[in-house]
């Protein structure tokens, strides 16, 4: 044991999104020679099925986060059979508190690992999330610099959070990326199935794809499918209906990526604001042409600022309305595109992205 670290994964709400995926994917490659790992969570962990490494799973009995950093320390205090601890935080409001109640701890280093760009806590959806924002980023500026490494996810990112701490942060894309799909075959466009991948709430902002449709010319030539879960499903669903996008659907809980993406010919991207997004990535090896809003931030590093993908206005459902009419007229150069993007995936590589990862907190003291 001595000679091994010890890792603690805090992530206070478990659940099946992309945060998870990615957290999943760094502990499966971890070298477990090395490290020992714990993961922490409030509720019950919902990536116990993805992760191959053993591993213990610690759910803390709190009904909040804030509530739970005394039992964190406890497990961190009773674990004295490692020299080295390292304590990994991941989202805004978790990193905070952890370099507040837990800094100091002997034999504990703290890494922040932020999985969304900075601008999240610029949006905002009532006066009492404006106001929880405001403190949330007041406190990243104060409290970010105490810890002893921050990585972001994707380099624009890490970028505009490091002028805003004033202090150096590293990025580490996802590990997204396993093999490229074999080539489709041609086939008829006579219907155009159009996709999206995400979770139904504000951020996502599947709202704009629904209202694109809605205004193209050649509506009926698209079939829509919205895959995800999440609180604005009957919004969504209340939209389709009274708008009569008889060729939209919602699909629920569908993880299986053979299912979503296989037979799909675009991927759409509406997103308010990311950290890097996965989903694209995953598009991308099934050779899929993506066109995405210019959300901050991910899909200008994935589609390497236009020449491997299109761009339209966050919410500007009018532009994405005149980019769908054109893919439907000239969906070759939307195709040339793509194939541009799968050229360039390598850079995602779970092998390579789980080898830097392992160095990393090798290297940390």
């Amino acid at each position: 044991m001595k000679n091994k670290i010890k890792i603690y994964f805090f992530h206070p709400y478990s659940g099946v999104g992309g945060a998870d995926l990615s957290i999943s994917r760094l502990i499966n490659g971890l070298d477990k020679n090395h490290f020992d790992i714990d993961f922490i969570s409030i509720n019950s962990p919902k990536l116990t099925n993805k992760i191959s490494k053993k591993i213990k799973y610690r759910k803390l009995n709190s009904s909040r986060t804030i509530y739970s950093f005394r039992k964190i320390k406890q497990i961190i205090k009773k674990d004295q059979n490692f020299d080295r601890k390292i304590f990994i935080s991941n989202q805004y409001f978790a990193n905070v508190l952890s370099l507040f109640f837990l800094k100091g701890l002997e034999n504990l280093k703290i890494i922040v690992f932020e999985r969304n760009h900075l601008s999240e806590l610029s949006n905002y959806i009532n006066f009492r999330d404006l106001f929880k924002k405001i403190i949330i980023k007041f406190l990243v500026k104060i409290y970010y610099k105490k810890a002893n490494l921050i990585i972001s996810n994707s380099k624009e990112s890490a970028n505009d959070l490091e002028k805003f701490v004033n202090r150096k942060v590293l990025s580490l894309y996802n590990p997204s990326f396993f093999n490229l799909k074999k080539k489709r075959k041609k086939k008829n466009f006579d219907k155009i199935k159009l996709i999206n991948v995400g979770r139904f709430v504000e951020q996502k902002n599947q709202i704009t794809i629904l209202k694109a449709i809605k205004k193209s010319n050649f509506k009926e030539k698209f079939e829509v499918t919205l895959f995800g879960y999440g609180k604005d499903y009957l919004y969504l669903k209340d939209y389709i209906r009274k708008n009569n996008l008889e060729n939209v659907k919602l699909v629920r809980n569908i993880f299986d990526k053979n299912e979503i993406y296989l037979n799909a010919d675009l991927y759409v991207g509406s997103s308010l604001y990311e950290g890097f997004p996965n989903t694209y990535v995953e598009a991308a090896s099934y050779r899929i042409p993506i066109i995405s809003s210019n959300f901050k931030s991910g899909p200008k590093e994935i589609l390497l600022n236009g020449k491997a993908g299109t761009f339209f206005p966050i919410k500007d459902s009018d532009k994405l309305s005149k980019l769908l009419d054109d893919f439907y007229l000239n969906r070759n150069k939307y195709l040339k595109k793509e194939i541009i993007c799968s050229k360039n995936l390598k850079r995602f590589l779970y092998q390579k992205i789980t080898k830097k990862f392992n160095s990393i907190l090798k290297r940390l003291n």
